[in-house]
Protein backbone atom coordinates (compact mmCIF):
# COMPACT_ATOMS: atom_id res chain seq x y z
CA UNK A 1 0.00 0.00 0.00
CA UNK A 2 1.46 3.37 -0.95
CA UNK A 3 1.68 6.31 1.40
CA UNK A 4 -0.90 9.07 0.83
CA UNK A 5 0.70 12.43 1.62
CA UNK A 6 0.20 16.01 0.53
CA UNK A 7 2.25 19.15 0.82
CA UNK A 8 1.36 22.82 0.66
CA UNK A 9 2.67 26.27 1.55
CA UNK A 10 1.42 27.58 4.87
CA UNK A 11 -0.86 30.64 4.76
CA UNK A 12 0.81 32.23 7.80
CA UNK A 13 4.48 32.09 6.83
CA UNK A 14 4.86 30.55 3.35
CA UNK A 15 6.85 27.55 4.59
CA UNK A 16 6.15 24.11 3.16
CA UNK A 17 4.35 21.56 5.31
CA UNK A 18 3.85 17.88 4.47
CA UNK A 19 1.23 15.55 5.87
CA UNK A 20 -2.44 14.69 5.66
CA UNK A 21 -4.89 16.95 3.81
CA UNK A 22 -8.11 18.24 5.34
CA UNK A 23 -10.53 20.37 3.35
CA UNK A 24 -13.47 22.52 4.42
CA UNK A 25 -16.02 22.50 1.60
CA UNK A 26 -17.95 25.40 3.13
CA UNK A 27 -15.07 27.89 3.45
CA UNK A 28 -12.82 26.45 0.73
CA UNK A 29 -9.92 26.33 3.20
CA UNK A 30 -7.34 23.55 3.18
CA UNK A 31 -5.30 22.36 6.11
CA UNK A 32 -2.44 19.90 6.44
CA UNK A 33 -1.93 17.88 9.58
CA UNK A 34 1.85 17.59 9.54
CA UNK A 35 3.17 14.03 9.42
CA UNK A 36 5.13 13.24 12.55
CA UNK A 37 2.80 15.55 14.52
CA UNK A 38 1.41 12.79 16.68
CA UNK A 39 -1.71 12.91 18.77
CA UNK A 40 -1.50 11.58 22.29
CA UNK A 41 -3.85 10.96 25.20
CA UNK A 42 -3.25 14.42 26.69
CA UNK A 43 -4.86 15.99 23.62
CA UNK A 44 -8.24 14.27 24.09
CA UNK A 45 -10.99 16.78 24.59
CA UNK A 46 -14.68 16.52 25.38
CA UNK A 47 -16.42 13.33 24.47
CA UNK A 48 -14.74 9.97 23.92
CA UNK A 49 -13.18 9.64 20.49
CA UNK A 50 -12.70 13.38 19.88
CA UNK A 51 -9.07 14.41 19.49
CA UNK A 52 -7.34 17.77 19.32
CA UNK A 53 -4.50 18.00 16.85
CA UNK A 54 -2.44 20.62 15.05
CA UNK A 55 -3.09 21.40 11.38
CA UNK A 56 -1.76 24.29 9.31
CA UNK A 57 -3.86 26.26 6.84
CA UNK A 58 -2.25 26.09 3.40
CA UNK A 59 -2.60 28.06 0.18
CA UNK A 60 -4.94 25.87 -1.92
CA UNK A 61 -3.08 26.46 -5.21
CA UNK A 62 0.12 25.04 -3.69
CA UNK A 63 -1.34 21.72 -2.53
CA UNK A 64 0.17 18.73 -4.30
CA UNK A 65 -0.04 14.99 -3.69
CA UNK A 66 2.94 12.70 -3.19
CA UNK A 67 3.40 10.61 -6.32
CA UNK A 68 4.43 7.53 -4.36
CA UNK A 69 7.98 7.46 -5.70
CA UNK A 70 11.31 9.07 -4.87
CA UNK A 71 13.93 10.57 -7.15
CA UNK A 72 17.47 9.26 -7.58
CA UNK A 73 18.50 11.10 -4.38
CA UNK A 74 15.68 9.63 -2.30
CA UNK A 75 13.60 12.84 -2.35
CA UNK A 76 9.82 12.37 -2.49
CA UNK A 77 8.27 13.50 -5.79
CA UNK A 78 5.12 15.63 -5.44
CA UNK A 79 2.63 17.02 -7.92
CA UNK A 80 4.00 20.41 -9.00
CA UNK A 81 7.64 19.40 -8.65
CA UNK A 82 10.06 20.13 -11.46
CA UNK A 83 12.27 17.18 -12.28
CA UNK A 84 15.29 16.74 -14.47
CA UNK A 85 15.13 13.57 -16.54
CA UNK A 86 18.23 13.12 -18.67
CA UNK A 87 18.84 16.43 -20.39
CA UNK A 88 15.20 17.52 -20.07
CA UNK A 89 13.27 19.44 -17.41
CA UNK A 90 9.63 18.52 -16.79
CA UNK A 91 6.78 19.46 -14.47
CA UNK A 92 5.20 16.61 -12.51
CA UNK A 93 1.52 16.72 -13.46
CA UNK A 94 0.61 13.67 -11.36
CA UNK A 95 -2.18 11.48 -12.35
CA UNK A 96 -2.68 8.19 -10.61
CA UNK A 97 -3.55 5.28 -12.81
CA UNK A 98 -4.33 1.90 -11.46
CA UNK A 99 -4.42 -1.12 -13.69
CA UNK A 100 -2.87 -4.54 -13.34
CA UNK A 101 -1.30 -3.40 -10.06
CA UNK A 102 0.59 -0.47 -11.57
CA UNK A 103 0.76 3.05 -10.22
CA UNK A 104 1.69 5.82 -12.60
CA UNK A 105 2.67 9.46 -12.63
CA UNK A 106 2.60 11.72 -15.62
CA UNK A 107 5.60 13.94 -16.20
CA UNK A 108 4.60 16.56 -18.78
CA UNK A 109 4.07 14.51 -21.92
CA UNK A 110 6.13 11.56 -20.65
CA UNK A 111 4.26 8.84 -18.84
CA UNK A 112 6.24 7.01 -16.20
CA UNK A 113 5.08 3.76 -14.69
CA UNK A 114 6.51 3.15 -11.26
CA UNK A 115 7.05 -0.30 -9.85
CA UNK A 116 10.14 -1.90 -8.40
CA UNK A 117 13.05 -0.21 -10.09
CA UNK A 118 11.37 2.72 -11.81
CA UNK A 119 12.31 5.50 -14.22
CA UNK A 120 11.93 7.78 -11.19
CA UNK A 121 15.32 6.38 -10.15
CA UNK A 122 16.74 8.41 -13.06
CA UNK A 123 14.92 11.65 -12.17
CA UNK A 124 16.08 14.44 -9.90
CA UNK A 125 13.78 16.97 -8.21
CA UNK A 126 15.31 20.38 -8.94
CA UNK A 127 12.49 22.62 -7.68
CA UNK A 128 8.76 23.19 -7.94
CA UNK A 129 6.38 25.38 -9.96
CA UNK A 130 5.60 27.64 -6.98
CA UNK A 131 9.15 28.52 -5.91
CA UNK A 132 11.05 28.01 -9.17
CA UNK A 133 8.79 28.59 -12.22
CA UNK A 134 11.79 29.91 -14.16
CA UNK A 135 13.21 26.36 -14.31
CA UNK A 136 10.53 25.47 -16.87
CA UNK A 137 11.61 28.31 -19.16
CA UNK A 138 14.82 26.51 -20.10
Amino acid sequence: MREILFRGKREDNGLWVKGYLLGDEITGQYFIHASGNSVNESFKVGEEGVLHFLAFEVIPETVGQYAGVKDKNGKEIFEGDIVKYGDYVHKVVFESRYGNGYFGIVISEIETWSFGSSPADCMEVIGNIHDNPELLEV
